[in-house]
């Protein structure tokens, strides 16, 4: 389906009935992210991401999701060795050591999370300010047919 399509879609949709199809789709994105990149070994952190909780109203939202905490270290690239407070100092990463010790490749960056997180924050900003736009559109044009 285009963009101009699901814009359309969108558009029709109520800001709660949009909320809760965002939602569920985000787990949809990062289940999906985890199995194009890779990052699934033993699959918990798969089945882990979950829509934990909604409240869903025209005035707020809140929506609430879960997965391993292991999740961001994944997308992150980082794990064991990377500890705060070491001042960047990442020895294990230097070519020399991991050869030395026989540590391969060092871990790579897998954004299964983040990336989409991001977009996906900007299409619920951007709907929201539309339909904001339009109810504030709505309010005044209710006023002005009252006054004549």
């Amino acid at each position: 389906m285009s963009g101009k399509n699901n814009a359309e879609r969108y558009a029709s949709l109520s800001v709660e009935q949009f909320q809760e199809q965002w939602a569920r789709k985000m787990v949809d994105i990062w289940t999906d992210r985890l199995e194009m990149l890779g990052a699934i070994r033993t699959g918990s952190l798969h089945g882990s991401v979950a829509l934990m909780g909604k409240s869903i109203s025209q005035e707020e939202s809140q929506l609430t999701f879960q997965f391993l905490r292991y999740g961001i270290y994944v997308d992150a690239g980082t794990g064991r060795g990377y500890t705060r407070g070491n001042g960047g100092d990442l020895y294990f990463l230097a070519k020399d050591y991991r050869k030395e010790h026989k540590l391969g490749q060092p871990r790579q960056k897998k954004p299964w999370f983040s990336r989409s997180w991001r977009i996906s924050l900007r299409i619920m900003a951007n709907y929201m300010q539309r339909k904001l736009g339009e109810e504030y559109t709505g309010l005044f044009a209710a006023l002005s047919d009252e006054k004549q």
